[in-house]
């Protein structure tokens, strides 16, 4: 199986981003073909993805692209969401606070000027 690159699947969160929705990562495995998420999350290719991404993003001083992908269950991102923040960004977050960190990250994504790719 061909997995897509970091860039298919940052073209399609930005897509998103715009258009202010956010997206499951059940979604985002099934639309790309990705093995189902039933194990560790290291394992999974998203999670080198969503770090590539994170750190373009970071590098680049933009928003992460990744806020927009949350969990069904929890209806926010993984905990590789708040690592990547508090590796990359420097923000630490107790499980108190992982809402609103979550939420500003979002928010910032949603008002970031993605370029509509042709």
């Amino acid at each position: 199986m061909n997995e897509p690159s970091p860039q298919v699947i940052g073209l399609f969160l930005e897509e998103q981003a715009r258009k202010r929705r956010t997206v499951y990562y059940s979604d985002i495995v099934a639309r790309f073909g990705l093995p189902p998420m039933d194990g560790l999350w290291l394992n999974h290719p998203l999670s080198e993805i969503f770090d590539v991404l994170d750190q373009e993003d970071a590098m680049s001083n933009r928003p992460f692209r990744s806020a927009v992908v949350i969990s069904k269950e929890r209806n926010m991102p993984g905990n590789g969401f708040f690592e990547a923040l508090e590796r990359l960004r420097g923000i630490q977050t107790s499980n108190e606070q992982r809402l609103e960190a979550f939420t500003r990250e979002l928010e910032a994504t949603f008002g970031y000027p993605w370029k509509i790719q042709p």
